[in-house]
């Protein structure tokens, strides 16, 4: 019988990073997370993927 639980990812996410924000930046982030049916974390993941590839 297989284990139950979250099926291992294909890529590890090992780095973890913490910020501070402003409650209002927070509140504007938890919303939109909230409206797109994302967790914060994806958010910001795709936030900083699309401002580091707008560099490029």
């Amino acid at each position: 019988m297989s284990k139950a639980g979250r099926p291992k990812a294909d890529i590890k996410k090992e780095k973890v990073v913490s910020i501070r924000m402003k409650p209002e930046d927070y509140a504007k982030v938890k919303r939109y997370a909230e409206a797109s049916k994302k967790t914060i974390t994806q958010v910001m993941q795709e936030g900083v993927t699309k401002l580091l590839d707008e560099k490029e």
